[in-house]
Order: C-alpha cells, then structure tokens, then sequence
C-alpha cells in the first residue's frame, strides 16, 4: 500500500476538475483522477499520474468500490462537483479510514445543496432577495406573495424536475404557462425576485475556510457575461477585489462553522446599495484556475487545510480576465448583441493578462480537443440549417 502526503485525488467534473489539476500541479502536487465519464475533459490533461472514469449510468456504490481498491491511501480527495459533494458526505464514515478530505460540519453541505434549506440556513449571516420556498397551488396565490419579475430554481440537481437551471419569470403569462407545465412539481422548486441589472452587477468569491471557520484564502471577480445570457454560468470575468463581497463571506462562514472551499455568488442591487446573496456552493468553483492564476490558489489552500499545513495568503492579482472563448461567443449570439460591439469588448481588454477555461501552455491538448469538439458542433449545426 503506498502513501504519498505530496498526492491529491481529484473526483473530477469538467472544466472545474480540470483547473483543479493545473492548481495543484502548479503547487508540485501530484494528481491522480476520476471523471464522471469517458469524454470528461479533465481525462485529456498530461498532468495527473493516474487516471479514471465511471461508465454511466453509475451510482454510489460503483464509485465506493473504486474508491476502497484505490492502491494509494491516506491522501487528499477533493470534489469539484454537488455529486461529489453528497457521495463524500454520505460515505464519510468508510472513506475517512483511508483517505483524508474536508467537508462543512455535519449536515451543512447537504443542506447547502437543497436551495430550501439553504436559504433558511444563511438567512440570519446575509442579506437575500425576497424568497419562497413554499410555492401556492396557482399563479395568483404567488403574486400576491412576491412581485414579478422573479426567478424559478430547482431546489437541487437531483431534484431538478424542470431541466433548465432556472426559470426567469417576466409577465404573468409566463408564470402561468411555468404553472400549466410544471405545477405537479412545484415542491422541488423556489422562487425569489429577481434583481434587475446587468450581468456586471454578479460576483463571485471563491474561498476557503480552516478547520475554525476563519477565511485563510478569498478571491474574488466580477462577471461580465454569462452562458446561457444572464442566468447561466461565467463565461467572461474580471479580477477584482471587493471589500464589501468579502467582509459578507467571512461572516457568512463564521456563523454558518463553514470549513472546506466554497463559491459563493452575490448580485448588486441598485435600488438600496446591497450586494443580496444569490448561492453558495459547498466546493470549489468553476473558475478555480483563474483563481491560481491571480495568486488565490483555492485548491492548494483546500489541500493545506485538509492536510493541517500553513496556507499564505497571497494579494490578489486584479485586472486580469477569464475567458470561456466558444460560450462566451455563444452566449453573445443568443443575447443578439452585435459582431462590432463583441469586438469592441475584446479589443478593449486584449491587453490585459487572460485566463482560458481550457487553455493552459502548461497542458495544451486539452484546449486543442475541446475546440475541434466545438467546431464540429459549429459544422453540423450549419449544414443542418443548410438543409432545412
């Protein structure tokens, strides 16, 4: 049986697995995986020793026996995605014997998850939109509860009856039409108003708190374009630190005994001057690369915490950008916002240092098997309408 204290085993999900292994990488960790499926684009990188992947449809206990027969013990297990999250929180007490992680203290990442009882979780440590998680039998019940516009979510992943992330709500057609398709799965939903603004009133901070749930690392940026439009996930970013983002985060995690990294998502509401909380989520985030490129290496912060070593925090590089080139061109395309003002954004920021979702000089194939993924997509989709 081998043991490494200088080895990380990531439970990889995407571009999130993927920054997670040049994070660490660049911190001389070594890195073995396993991804949630064959085409997982972390299984691309020439950098973990060892590598992994489930064949779907799979379940917990195919990931536990992989787990238990993993030849190297006694080293750090990070999860990038919720479904990690929950198998580590669910299969603690036989993966604890063999390998070492971090968690938030006892239920809390679970309940972290169900955007019902995350809200009644942070709402004494943040200021939130208003919300319902209690959805009426109709649409007017609703309205005489909360004012349009609104945002239907998902209470979770696993309980994500509707297939979309979430629903903006504009006219009471549109709720009413959420009410005809969906009603029967009103109890895994909630509801919240919807800040109205720009995609640069979002931000984002990607923390990390030690075992006494003091903030040992925090960085964040503000988003400037999201995939899908508005509602989705960062596509294009800046680095920027904001004082009033941060100082709602370390309180956040005080009250709540919050150990481990997280995302946590504030939206800028112009009518008070309030940064309203939008989510956390109880890993590491989608853009933990950019992270370490401006000198917040959330992933080695985690493996510090996990690993009892002194984690120093390093100031925060600013200006630099993060690109997700094809989403980003996408979802510019579905916003209909025009080729010369796409270009405009580009060219006033092309000076600026830029972090890319899949490029990296360090670990070129992957970027080089995404775009010709995409550029297929791109292929079909205009003969497809060719002949239509």
């Amino acid at each position: 049986m081998k043991n490494n204290i200088s080895q990380a085993l990531i439970l990889s999900a995407g571009p999130n697995g993927l920054g997670a292994i040049r994070s660490l990488n660049s911190a001389g960790i070594e890195v073995d995986i396993i991804a949630m499926d064959s085409q997982d684009v972390s299984l691309l990188s020439r950098l973990p020793q060892c590598k992994k992947f489930l064949s779907k449809p799979f379940h917990h206990d195919e990931l536990l026996k992989l787990l238990i027969e993993w030849p190297v013990k006694n080293i750090v297990i990070i999860p990038t995605s919720d479904f990690f999250v929950d198998f580590l929180q669910t299969n603690q007490k036989v993966l604890s014997k063999s390998f070492k992680f971090i968690l938030p203290s006892g239920d809390l990442s679970l309940g972290l998850i169900d955007k019902k009882k995350e809200v009644e979780i942070v709402s004494k440590f943040t200021h939130l939109p208003k919300t319902i998680t209690e959805l009426p039998d109709n649409s007017a019940e609703l309205l005489l509860k909360i004012s349009l516009p609104l945002i239907i979510k998902p209470r979770s992943n696993e309980l994500n009856y509707l297939n979309r992330k979430n629903i903006p709500v504009f006219t009471k057609e549109e709720l009413e039409q959420f009410y005809q398709e969906y009603s029967q799965y009103k109890q895994y939903c909630i509801v919240q108003e919807l800040i109205e603004g720009t995609d640069d009133n979002l931000w984002v901070c990607n923390c990390t708190f030690n075992k006494n749930s003091e903030l040992i690392n925090a960085f964040t940026f503000q988003r400037l374009q999201l995939t899908p439009p508005h509602f989705g996930v960062t596509c294009y970013a800046e680095s920027k630190v904001n004082k009033e983002v941060l100082n709602q985060v370390e309180i956040l995690g005080k009250g709540l005994n919050y150990t481990g990294p997280a995302m946590v998502e504030f939206k800028y509401d112009i009518r008070d001057g309030l940064y309203k909380y939008i989510e956390i989520n109880p890993r590491l985030g989608l853009c933990n690369y950019f992270d370490t490129s401006c000198n917040k290496n959330n992933v080695y912060a985690t493996y510090c915490v996990v690993n009892n070593i002194n984690f120093n925090e390093q100031p925060q590089k600013e200006n630099r950008m993060f690109l997700s080139l094809y989403e980003d061109l996408y979802s510019r395309f579905k916003d209909d916002q025009r080729p010369l003002s796409v270009f405009k954004t580009y060219w006033h920021n092309a000076f600026k240092l830029h972090t890319f979702m899949y490029f990296s000089w360090v670990d070129l194939w992957p970027s080089f098997v995404m775009t010709s993924r995409q550029a297929y997509k791109i292929i079909k989709s205009v003969i497809n309408k060719l002949k239509a």
